[in-house]
């Protein structure tokens, strides 16, 4: 009988998607095992919610070869990518982005440009942790994304190599190579990636102004157009050892290279109409950014057991040296010689970011069912940043002192924690404590002004699970958050995007801290529901100030007193026939903002929601194809609301080699409908601003494994 039991299993195929909290990525690796005539297969579900995060398998994902990491972000369940980078969880800004672990120290828009130049083939997954416990880095109101990249521990060489091609506007162009050596207590890894990405986009910036005394009447309106080349290049470099010193003590070091390049080349128009009916002023300018980096990263790891009973310790030291510049060329035509002429601008941006990063981790069981977690970390960084701008007069070229600025900016961040977990038969309980002492100072060198800063907080977390024995769950969840303003965001030097528009930072912003809850229910791996609630104090958000006399928008943030976010989420897996796999996140929020600004009252909230449905299917003879489907409501941030959009995003993929490798096709934003814009009033004026992204992409990518 039992003979025959097997050679029946022989004759059919066994898929099956699991989960257990004993997993170390909640996870299971697909492999494929012989058991005599068994061969059993297990796949890895696309995303997968647990109690504490969204699991986002991107190795699995057909949809994600041939894409920039940015862009997978960007097709995460509750992950919105604005058109600068900048991410927002659930419908609320504030991420915290980890890699491997280790909380970024760049700010968002160097981190943009990092991620667009990391090919997703290097990604094992992407956990979204909302209510993260006292253990992680209190940074981050919105929760942390923690990207989770590929390390092989085969025994033996083995290694990837991958090539993809993709064309959107542009052409795209993604190839890497990783290694593997494995033998006894030593492991090597390396890889190399090479990546360009070439862009185009189209952007439409309209502001209409009204007469303060009689609010009704338009009095001047402006429209700016342009359309940009964006190319981006760079090349990434790793090379890393663990060495397991002796059955107790394994020590690992790592050393990591970014060295890229973005340009921007943009021309466009902007027109002045005053009155309403005349044109005033009309400005052709053709500006290139040129931008360069050299991020170099030194670690040193280990882990140390004590005892047979799990006593052990984790470290970590890390020394980072991040050095960006920016060269900008802004050239004007004024085809209306009677109007304002605007000068031509040069602009020279350096900026060396040094981070030393050190952390250590006790783990204490004190029994069967219970822990002690605790530990120590510290930050210190520092950034220099001297920004020289030139005007053209008189055919030479004279430094500008309004815009010239050296600024030099030290943070530190020390850090203590305690988590304590207990395991009660159907109970999980875990709350914890952790204190993060901050230190500031920046120093305008320029203008000799300084702005100086410490203090100390405590952020106290805890959660509680049930478990019922038929596969049901219910959980709830508390944590006190920080979101700091990084060095980009309290600089106050000029960074032009053209003549008319410049981002411009605030030495005065105060970090917003955030009390968040949230309850929830699980049945098994089918379905998982959540409410939350979160309010923020001295909300951090982006403003428009306008230079009437100039007619230049001024982009910056100011603190308002308090935001609310709350809302509930709904995830279901389910399985229509044998082939078909279906996941769908619904998400329903509403976002508050109170506060004042420049002598007026704000009270603004919008209620939104998305929806997301990923589907899987196993085709004949090992072939997948994916289909992802995403729509966002209209929603609002801080002052401004954002348009509603959508996303259909589509891919296969074929075995290929005897399976070691596979030829995908992706086709990203079908219905080209993942567009970005922005509206709203903005005191005695309103503004509007269009962005027709590059969005839908074909890609064809090869991978093989050996």
């Amino acid at each position: 009988m039992n003979n025959a039991y097997i050679l029946l299993l022989s004759l059919c195929g066994l898929n099956l998607n699991a989960q257990t909290e004993a997993q170390l990525d909640s996870i299971f690796q697909q492999h494929t095992t012989n058991l005599g005539e068994v061969i059993i297969r297990m796949d890895k579900p696309v995303f997968q919610q647990k109690a504490d995060k969204m699991v986002f398998n991107v190795e699995s994902s057909t949809l994600s070869e041939g894409s920039t990491v940015l862009e997978v972000l960007g097709r995460a369940p509750g992950v919105v990518v604005s058109q600068d980078g900048e991410l927002s969880l659930r419908g609320k800004k504030g991420v915290s982005v980890m890699i491997n672990g280790k909380l970024s120290s760049l700010s968002s828009k160097e981190l943009a440009n990092l991620l667009r130049s990391t090919n997703s083939s290097v990604v094992k997954n992407i956990e979204i942790i909302a209510n993260p416990s006292a253990k992680y880095d209190a940074a981050g109101n919105a929760g942390i994304i923690n990207i989770v990249l590929k390390k092989s521990v085969l025994e033996g060489l083995n290694g990837t190599v991958y090539v993809n091609g993709g064309r959107g506007r542009k052409n795209r162009v993604n190839s890497g190579l990783s290694l593997n050596y494995t033998h006894n207590k030593l492991s090597l890894y390396t890889d190399y990636s090479y990546t360009f990405r070439g862009e185009e986009e189209r952007k439409a910036f309209d502001q209409d102004f009204f007469d303060p005394n009689q609010p009704n009447t338009l009095i001047k309106k402006t429209a700016q157009t342009y359309r940009t080349s964006e190319p981006l290049t760079s090349n990434n470099f790793k090379i890393g050892a663990d060495y397991q010193v002796s059955t107790k003590t394994t020590l690992g070091v790592l050393f990591d290279a970014k060295i890229g390049r973005y340009e921007n080349k943009s021309k466009g128009s902007s027109q002045i109409y005053t009155p309403i009916h005349t044109l005033f002023s009309d400005i052709r300018s053709n500006n290139y950014n040129d931008e360069h980096w050299y991020d170099y990263t030194f670690s040193m790891n280990g882990i140390h057991k004590f005892s047979e009973d799990g006593v052990h310790f984790d470290f970590d030291v890390e020394y980072e040296n991040s050095k960006f510049r920016s060269l900008q060329t802004q050239l004007q035509e004024n085809l209306l010689p009677s109007s304002e002429n605007y000068p031509n601008r040069k602009g020279k941006i350096p900026s060396t970011l040094q981070v030393w990063n050190g952390k250590l981790d006790f783990t204490i069981p004190i029994n069967e069912k219970q822990t002690l977690e605790t530990g120590w970390k510290s930050i210190v960084k520092s950034n220099d940043n001297p920004s020289v701008y030139e005007l053209e007069q008189n055919s030479q070229w004279i430094i500008d002192p309004v815009t010239t600025n050296h600024y030099d900016y030290k943070e530190q961040i020390h850090a203590l924690y305690a988590n304590y977990k207990i395991a009660l038969d159907h109970w999980q309980i875990q709350f914890g404590l952790r204190n993060e002492y901050t230190d500031r100072k920046i120093n305008q060198k320029t203008t000799k002004e300084e702005y100086n800063k410490n203090y100390n907080k405590l952020f106290p977390s805890a959660s509680i699970k049930y478990e019922t024995d038929n596969a049901h769950s219910y959980y709830a969840s508390y944590s006190k958050r920080i979101n700091r303003p990084s060095h980009f965001d309290l600089n106050p030097f000029r960074f032009y995007d053209d003549p008319f528009n410049y981002w411009q930072g605030n030495a005065n912003l105060k970090p917003e801290t955030t009390h968040a809850t949230e309850v929830g229910y699980i049945w098994s791996k089918y379905l998982i529901a959540t409410v939350y609630f979160s309010q923020t104090h001295d909300v951090m958000t982006q403003v428009y100030k306008y230079e009437q006399d100039h007619t230049i928008l001024v982009k910056t943030q100011e603190n308002l007193s308090k935001s609310y976010h709350y809302g509930t989420t709904l995830t279901a897996t389910t399985n229509p026939t044998d082939f078909w796999t279906m996941s769908t996140m619904f998400n329903l929020f509403n976002n508050k903002y109170k506060g004042t600004y420049e002598g007026t009252t704000i009270d603004s909230e919008q209620l939104a929601f998305t929806l997301n449905a990923q589907n899987s299917f196993t085709l004949f003879k090992g072939i997948k194809a994916e289909v992802n489907a995403q729509y966002f409501s209209k929603s609002n941030i801080g002052l401004y609301k954002r348009d509603s959009y959508f996303d259909l995003s589509i891919g296969a993929s074929t075995p290929v080699l005897k399976e070691k490798g596979s030829i995908k096709l992706a086709l990203t934003d079908v219905l080209k409908t993942n567009n970005y814009t922005i509206q709203g009033d903005n005191f005695n004026s309103k503004v509007k601003q269009e962005y027709n992204l590059d969005s839908r992409i074909f890609t064809l990518s090869f991978n093989y494994k050996f």
